[in-house]
């Protein structure tokens, strides 16, 4: 300490007018660093929030969005790879989406009565702005990660169809679902069902 002292004493009786300066300077550098310091704090602190808020919003919208189609959906559509164990687990969720999952022209066409490309649409539109906007992510799974993951899996047989013609659709929504899907050991709210076609009207029930 003395040494310092020392030295800046030697420097004021040598050059009085370079160390005034040079000690302004500094006082001036520190001054500014410690602002600058404080600014990016409150930075820090700000985009946090707005991630946030951004998360509350995705949330808010996936709640109005996918949620009542999802409910309706399934109420209505009942040969759905979903409920396929060799497709979609229990547990670990789907097991690829590079699968063919075939679909007849009259399961699409019911699938696309109600309205499952608006949906898929909104899926998509909202995981892209999970994965590539400022908004915090894992607040986002928090909010409705479970959720999202049993809609893609809801949604995989039509998922698999689009991506036969185009083999990068839903690449984003593919993206934050397997990110998303380790998170939770189980998704299906019961038992998985199995799907039993219906009878048709002359057939024998005691033949079944």
């Amino acid at each position: 300490m003395e040494s310092w002292s020392q030295l800046l004493i030697t420097l004021v009786q040598q050059n009085p007018i370079e160390t005034a300066i040079l000690l302004f300077t500094v006082c001036l550098l520190v001054i500014v660093w410690l602002r600058l310091n404080k600014l990016v704090k409150i930075d820090l602190v700000k985009d946090k929030r707005d991630a946030t808020e951004k998360a509350i919003t995705y949330a808010d919208r996936f709640t109005d969005t996918i949620i009542p189609h999802l409910r309706k959906y399934k109420a209505n559509v009942f040969d759905l790879a979903y409920y396929d164990n060799s497709f979609v687990s229990d547990v670990k969720g789907i097991h690829n989406f590079r699968y063919d999952y075939p679909l007849t022209r009259d399961q699409v066409a019911t699938r696309e009565d109600f309205h499952v490309h608006e949906a898929l649409y909104n899926l998509k539109t909202i995981a892209t702005g999970i994965q590539h906007g400022r908004v915090d992510k894992e607040v986002c799974c928090k909010l409705f990660g479970q959720e999202f993951c049993e809609a893609v899996e809801v949604y995989y047989d039509m998922i698999l169809h689009v991506r036969k013609e185009d083999s990068r659709a839903y690449d984003q929504v593919i993206s934050l679902y397997q990110d998303w899907r380790k998170k939770f050991t189980k998704i299906k709210p019961g038992k998985s069902m199995e799907y039993v076609p219906e009878k048709r009207m002359n057939e024998n029930p005691l033949s079944i």
